[in-house]
């Protein structure tokens, strides 16, 4: 996930304290060693994740972010090719996001959910004048996970179905629906509620993905427009778009994961139009902040806006 190429002085990141040790001060916490933070991190924050990478020879202890490059505590610079799944396609800590967030700090907070906000319209917009024809309104989350969980309740309402069909070995999110949808490595793990409502099939299979269309019980197909966590296999020439429509022909809705291939990841700003598909329910999220400001967004169509009242 990240490669070596170099360092940094020892004075990017490292500090002198009034003691003898050397001292990683950021302000409002501090820390002596990496090794103190690596014993905090398993006994605070995640003890089986910190300790598996540490056995892997890589206990790596992220410091200052820039551009594509990751600085650990010695002030060693690492290539970031990893990027949380597209998070920092514009690079760590960009400096147009920053100052845009800055600014926009001076001026407004999160604001209320009950009356229209001047960033959260002008933001709308920008996103449906970009998107397929289909979408029509925007709705906010917090995270990817959460924005399948509204897209998921979306699909609900406007069919009055509750099946979800998704892709074996797919991946949409830890939150409680979303869950559901993904692997039994996580669906199982947290005891995921009512699996046999979210039935899946192989990714390119279109006999498999109609078998389970057929009985008119489903309300969504979600899919990512290239599933990462499956290895990232392309679409067969034709699947996505006879998977539209077969969504149209058994009254399912098609939503188009875009959390990973939206936002110019596939060399268009959404993946999906690549294929000429303009699907009912598109989430987008991770690098739409360019990582610095929680936020996910679905796009629906007017039907499935029928709930916005």
């Amino acid at each position: 996930m990240v490669a070596e190429i170099g360092s940094l002085p020892e004075e990017v990141t490292v500090t002198t304290s009034s003691g003898d040790a050397p001292a990683f001060d950021y302000g409002t916490f501090s820390f002596g060693s990496k090794e103190e933070v690596l014993e905090k991190a398993k006994e605070y924050w995640n003890p089986g994740k910190t300790q598996f990478w540490s056995d892997a020879g890589v206990p790596l202890v992220i410091d200052r972010r820039e551009e594509y490059f990751l600085y650990d505590m010695s002030g060693k610079r690492l290539i970031d090719v990893h990027l949380n799944g597209g998070t920092y396609s514009l690079g760590h800590r960009n400096p147009e996001v920053v100052q845009a967030i800055t600014l926009a700090m001076q001026h407004f907070d999160i604001g209320n959910h009950h009356f229209p906000a001047l960033a959260r319209t002008a933001l709308a917009e920008a996103l449906i004048t970009s998107a397929p024809a289909s979408l029509t309104k925007v709705i906010y989350g917090s995270g990817g996970g959460e924005a399948i969980d509204i897209a998921l309740k979306t699909a609900r309402h406007t069919t009055q179905k509750r099946k979800i069909l998704s892709i074996v070995k797919a991946y949409h999110g830890h939150t409680g629906l979303a869950v559901g949808t993904g692997d039994d490595r996580f669906s199982k793990l947290f005891l995921s509620d009512r699996p046999d409502e979210f039935p899946h099939v192989p990714f390119n299979d279109l006999e498999a993905m109609e078998a389970e269309l057929r009985g008119r019980d489903i309300a969504a197909v979600i899919m990512e427009t290239i599933p990462a966590t499956y290895g990232f296999p392309l679409p067969n020439p034709g699947y996505l778009e006879a998977v539209k429509k077969l969504c149209e022909q058994y009254d399912a809705l098609y939503i188009a994961d875009e959390v990973q291939t939206g936002l110019m990841r596939t060399g268009e700003l959404w993946g999906i139009t690549k294929h000429g598909i303009e699907p009912d329910i598109l989430v987008t999220g991770k690098g739409i902040s360019g990582g610095m400001y929680p936020i996910a967004c679905v796009l629906v169509s007017e039907r499935c806006a029928g709930w916005l009242t």
